[in-house]
């Protein structure tokens, strides 16, 4: 007699065996290896998306503006440039031609009156100046004009030029009575410096020529000649006078001076 089988395991059977089928062909296929891949095919896709999005985004946004440096100093040329653009291209030096110096005068304002005092530092001479005219004297049988001189001080003669101003400045003065301010003028010498003042201000000379001239025994020419130093002259000068010697007044010192530079310390 043949075996017989219960419903239940008709029913069972197939399922099994369908879920059998199901694995030996996953088995034969290498179905979940194929997922898996294409799972990580998908995953790179969407992150190469989402990096060239972001570097788009990137290159439309605009760059930051750059802070700006802080200034530097720019080099100040030269004041005096050694080359001049031919040189500088053909590489040859230049000597450039130097400008003397211009002097500076002996002081900025032209006095507008006499001057009321002198310093010679030579013969340590400072005395007041005063102005002094001229009088008509008797000379033989002619009338001739003679200077005054002043007393305890050296004399301005009156028309002469103020310092400072184109001309001859005269001053006169006593050596051996009456103050003798002008006692040691013969002891000044060539390149010694002296100052007038003329309302407040100081005017530097220096001597240029001293002279011992005779004028008691003198001919009438020789008188004339002397009273032309005391004249007067287109050029600004200080010419001083006084009798010589000491114990007598035979002749006449004359000291002529420029204007000059004052010295180093004097005021």
């Amino acid at each position: 007699m043949g075996e017989s089988r219960s419903p239940e395991s008709e029913e069972t059977q197939p399922a099994s065996r369908r879920q059998s089928d199901v694995k030996a062909f996953l088995r034969r296929t290498r179905l979940p290896e194929i997922l898996i891949g294409l799972g990580l095919v998908l995953a790179v896709a969407a992150g190469l998306s989402m990096w060239t999005q972001a570097r788009s985004e990137g290159a439309a946004t605009p760059a930051l503006a750059q802070p700006t440096p802080f200034p530097t100093r720019t080099p100040l040329p030269s004041a005096v440039p050694t080359t001049t653009p031919e040189s500088a291209r053909t590489g040859t030096p230049v000597t450039l031609p130097i400008i003397p110096a211009i002097p500076l005068p002996s002081t900025p304002v032209p006095a507008a009156s006499a001057p009321t005092r002198i310093v010679i530092p030579s013969i340590r001479l400072d005395a007041p100046v005063v102005e002094v005219g001229w009088r008509a004297v008797q000379r033989g049988e002619e009338m001739v004009t003679e200077w005054e001189v002043a007393e305890n001080a050296v004399g301005f003669h009156i028309g002469s030029a103020y310092p400072g101003n184109p001309g001859n400045t005269v001053l006169s003065g006593h050596h051996n009575i009456k103050g003798k301010v002008f006692r040691y003028l013969v002891n000044v010498e060539p390149g010694a410096e002296i100052i007038l003042y003329a309302e407040d201000r100081a005017y530097h000379y220096r001597v240029e020529s001293k002279q011992i001239l005779p004028e008691k025994y003198a001919s009438d020419a020789q008188r004339a000649k002397n009273a032309e130093l005391i004249g007067p002259f287109p050029d600004e000068r200080l010419t001083l006078v006084t009798c010589w010697p000491y114990t007598g007044s035979t002749h006449r010192v004359v000291v002529v001076a420029r204007p000059a530079p004052p010295t180093a310390g004097a005021r």
